[in-house]
């Protein structure tokens, strides 16, 4: 596991990338090779995009309201590294390594933008009802993120995300409306956990055995990975200070038999919001 540089909780971004910087001057080994002067020119802005990328894993440090800047100049450096490297290379392929680099940084600023909170089902069962009120009262509150929960009336599972929510920018959002989206959650039919943060956050896909005839299991996704196959289950209730269109719950029907839940990847949950 790497060991992060020691960095003051709520620092500046400048702070943060530094204390990155420092660390991959030592860190950063490129392998050898007869085109030395390319490879030269290379070490600033490779070490660059790997201070970035480290930074941003922790950017959680950085003040919620210099978050928004913290990520345009990210966005902006990583775009300049890149761009400077692409120069220095466009002669030659650019070796497998540096590509690498680049696309880790970039990677990691999707997984930043993406950081959110979520709320999994506990209950061997969860349904939504319309959020129509939830959504009035997260504008009237200015919140201008985007939040998503389960799609009226569908059933879902234990080990199931219903709900989850991100600043604009990414982020844990403020407390009230974390307390918002809990109250709705515990009005509906069925329990969640306390709610963790997650980077990314995910999407739930019902995967269906046509030949069988229902549904086969629940797939949790990150929304930055491949699209996958499935129905979406979590639909956007607002998004950029907007209220979006959320169908009704459909007609009572037999519940369905339940179905796995299946989590692609790493561990969802980092941490508690507490």
């Amino acid at each position: 596991m790497t060991q992060r540089p020691d960095t003051p909780d709520n620092s500046t971004w400048a702070v943060l990338l530094a204390g990155w910087v420092h660390y991959a001057q030592s860190a950063v080994s490129l392998p050898d090779t007869e085109e030395g002067q390319r490879w030269k020119e290379s070490v600033a802005p490779t070490i660059a995009l790997h201070a970035h990328a480290m930074a941003l894993g922790e950017i959680e440090k950085v003040d919620p309201e210099e978050r928004p800047l913290a990520m345009d100049k990210a966005e902006l450096g990583i775009k300049e590294h890149a761009a400077a490297l692409n120069e220095i290379w466009r002669a030659e392929p650019m070796p497998g390594s540096i590509m690498e680099l680049i696309e880790d940084a970039r990677e990691a600023w999707e997984e930043a933008l993406h950081e959110g909170v979520v709320w999994v089902v506990s209950s061997e069962r969860f349904k939504t009802f319309h959020p129509g009120d939830l959504a009035e009262m997260l504008l009237d509150a200015g919140f201008i993120g985007e939040v998503l929960v389960a799609s009226p009336g569908v059933e879902m599972f234990r080990g199931a995300p219903v709900a989850i929510c991100r600043e604009n920018f990414g982020g844990q959002p403020d407390e009230d409306v974390i307390t918002m989206v809990d109250a709705y959650l515990k009005a509906c039919d069925g329990v969640v956990d306390h709610p963790h943060v997650i980077r990314p956050v995910c999407q739930v896909y019902r995967q269906f055995n046509f030949l069988a005839g229902g549904a086969q299991k629940d797939l949790v996704a990150p929304v930055t990975g491949d699209l996958q196959s499935g129905q979406p289950l979590l639909i956007p209730v607002v998004s950029g200070g907007a209220s979006c269109a959320v169908p009704l719950p459909p007609k009572a029907s037999r519940p369905l038999d339940p179905v796995p839940v299946e989590w692609l990847g790493e561990e969802h949950a980092d941490s508690d919001t507490d």
